[in-house]
């Protein structure tokens, strides 16, 4: 009887610590917006109107969260202060849009992540654009994906996915920048 009521009392003790050293973490850490480098997605040509999506392009980047918060506080936190990171804001622009070719030629795109830590991809944003001239368009997610597990990895995948709604008549380029929240 002895030994259950030390193990219960032990049991409690650190569930009660690690609750209490999260409530510490939460209320020091400030979370940082992180900018991932911008990249660019070379989407070819479409001379017909596809009725499905299609793959537009993938980009891997080298990534180091630690790295990343430690710069942004200072060396006072690293990964580990991270309970959640989930994508603030992604923009898109067409740099080489024209009247003919622009975002509005798509009726939607959608962009996933996979990782060196995860190969399941987690789509982080959908866009549906609106049918007028659009260079440039900025989205917040409305699904969120939780993206902890993902940016554990040190090489980061974006894949970009879209629906045409009229063809295309040059290459456009796609430039994304994605922010990252970690809180």
């Amino acid at each position: 009887m002895k030994k259950l009521f030390v193990f219960a009392t032990a049991v409690a003790l650190i569930v009660i610590g690690t609750t209490s050293c999260n409530k510490v973490r939460d209320a020091l850490f400030p979370g940082v917006d992180v900018k991932l480098p911008a990249f660019q997605f070379s989407v070819p040509a479409i001379p017909v109107v596809i009725n499905s999506e299609a793959s537009l392009g993938s980009f891997t980047l080298n990534f180091n969260l630690d790295s990343i918060i430690r710069a942004n506080t200072n060396g006072v936190f690293g990964a580990g202060a991270v309970a959640s990171v989930k994508v603030k804001e992604i923009a898109i622009s067409v740099p080489n849009a024209d009247q003919q070719n622009n975002l509005a030629n798509f009726e939607s795109v959608r962009l996933t992540l996979t990782s060196n830590a995860i190969t399941s991809p987690a789509e982080i944003i959908s866009i549906n654009f609106p049918d007028n001239y659009t260079a440039s368009y900025t989205a917040t997610p409305t699904n969120n994906a939780e993206l902890k597990e993902y940016i554990k990895g040190t090489q980061l995948t974006f894949s970009l996915y879209g629906k045409n709604r009229r063809v295309t008549t040059k290459s456009l380029t796609f430039n994304i920048m994605v922010t990252l929240s970690a809180k």
